[in-house]
């Protein structure tokens, strides 16, 4: 980001963050440039970085590779990401979801408990028709 503004001789903008914190977003398809990223009105980018090594680098936990990311104070649209192919960070305010075992804890209420090995079953088997 430092050299981003001494370069480009960008000032930093200090915006109030939005009420769950920043939202990061790669650029997975090109490194970040003008026209290549998304500049709504009332939520303009915290910080634009692109990585120095020329080529896309591992991310998300080596799930993406990315040229560079853009933070924001409030989430992208959809339509937004897909304009201009960025991907949101998976740890994002509104993209996080709950460990897989709260999800499989969730799953399994209401649900009949597993028969024991020793209870009879309810059905006949071909043998007792």
């Amino acid at each position: 980001m430092d050299d981003y503004q001494q370069f480009y001789h960008a000032a930093v903008k200090h915006t109030e963050l939005g009420p769950e914190g920043v939202y990061r977003y790669y650029s997975t398809q090109r490194p970040v440039d003008i026209g290549t990223y998304p500049k709504p009105p009332d939520n303009q980018p915290l910080s634009i970085v692109n990585y120095d090594d020329d080529r896309r680098r591992p991310v998300a936990d080596g799930r993406l590779m990315a040229w560079g990311e853009l933070t924001y104070a409030k989430p992208l649209t959809e339509k937004q990401m897909e304009d201009y192919e960025l991907k949101p960070a998976p740890g994002n305010p509104d993209r996080v979801r709950p460990s897989i075992t709260a999800r499989l804890k969730d799953e399994t209420r209401g649900q009949e408990p597993p028969k024991e090995p020793g209870q009879k079953r309810n059905h006949k088997n071909h043998e007792e028709r």
